[in-house]
């Protein structure tokens, strides 16, 4: 066998263990990208970052507008502000009756107790706040010079600090407050105006919430003056009822259809009557002589009248003669009823005869005498 022989007969050279390392090293690598590139679909772009936090706003606003109990509110405002930001610890401070911002809430998120640190905000943060309605970042407070941060906030190591104005119709109805002791620079323009979003939904919420309780202090205060005005209803009427049961005269009052609703208890007194059986019944079953209806004619007429001769039989079947005064009871131009007011004319009668008599008896002596 020749040379030539020889070669043809050999295998056909395979490539090294190293370029077989490093196709195999290259095809890993593009894999890698690819995975990478699958990974990266997963996560979100700055914009669904915060399209998702406001998502979440909107979800916490909703709450907050179900939600009537003031501390309930108050702690939901924080804990969600904390949530969204990253701080340590929150206050709520609302603007009160005198135009003062006062700490109606705090939370904290370790075991220092807040008030402790709320004292030491620097107040030039809040009140650039309040005057230009909006959000303050202070991402460096230890070495921050534009607010005059005080000396015993570098004691207290607060790091970030961002304050937000929670405004309704132009109007600051308090301010959001949170920190970080820890990360400096955590609160950023982009959580600012998350925070500067919630915090004008907390304002409607804490306006609607205000309103509630306005509300219920007017139902309050109407339902005491109703329950006052009630009493001295009742206390008039009492009064009015008891004068009626004492007048010395026989009290009928009727309604619009001339019906008897109420007599008080001279008809008991003078004619011997039981008030209450006549309560029902029409005039005519009370007043005998057919007397009743020149009453009827003075009711009719809508005009309060004076003197009207009338017979009511007493318990002996003895016609009683009276003089009824006619009033009306009106409501909205409309007369609603009538009050009729008996005198008893017996007395009368009987002191007019006596006066008669004793002119006539002056009379005789006189004639006899001449």
């Amino acid at each position: 066998m020749n040379e030539n022989d020889k070669n043809e007969s050999k295998e056909p050279v395979s490539s090294s263990d190293s370029d077989i390392f490093s196709i195999s090293s290259e095809e890993s690598f593009f894999n890698s990208i690819a995975d990478i590139e699958s990974l990266r679909s997963f996560i979100p772009t700055h914009e669904e970052t915060e399209s998702k936090k406001l998502q979440q706003v909107l979800g916490v606003t909703e709450k907050l507008m179900t939600t009537y109990d003031r501390n309930q509110i108050f702690h939901i405002i924080i804990e969600k502000s904390i949530d969204f930001t990253g701080a340590e610890r929150g206050y709520l401070m609302l603007v009160n009756k005198d135009n003062e911002l006062e700490i109606a809430y705090s939370l904290n998120m370790d075991s220092q107790t807040p008030e402790d640190s709320i004292k030491e905000i620097s107040s030039t943060v809040i009140n650039k706040v309040l005057q230009d309605k909006e959000v303050i970042i202070v991402k460096d407070a230890l070495n921050d010079q534009e607010y005059e941060v005080k000396r015993s906030i570098i004691n207290l190591r607060l790091k970030s600090i961002m304050c937000v104005p929670m405004i309704k119709e132009e109007k600051v109805l308090g301010i959001i407050y949170v920190e970080n002791r820890k990360i400096p620079g955590i609160f950023n323009s982009e959580s600012g105006e998350v925070l500067k979003f919630f915090g004008n939904q907390c304002a409607v919420a804490l306006e609607n919430l205000n309103l509630i309780d306005e509300n219920k202090q007017y139902a309050l205060t109407l339902e005491k003056q109703v329950e006052q005005r009630t009493a001295e209803l009742q206390y008039e009427k009492a009064y009015s009822e008891k004068i009626i049961e004492n007048i010395g005269e026989v009290l009928i009052t009727v309604g619009r259809d001339k019906t008897i609703l109420k007599a008080n208890k001279a008809l008991g007194e003078i004619l011997g009557l039981d008030p209450d059986k006549f309560i029902g019944l029409q005039l005519e079953e009370l007043y005998s002589n057919n007397s009743h209806l020149a009453i009827i004619d003075a009711i009719s007429s809508k005009k309060n009248t004076a003197n009207i001769s009338c017979y009511i039989m007493n318990s002996e079947i003895e016609n009683i003669h009276f003089s009824a005064t006619i009033s009306h009871i009106f409501e909205n131009d409309e007369i609603t009823g009538s009050v009729i007011i008996n005198k008893d004319m017996t007395e009368v009668e009987k002191y007019e005869m006596e006066k008669l008599e004793k002119k006539e008896l002056e009379s005789i002596t006189k004639a006899a005498v001449t």
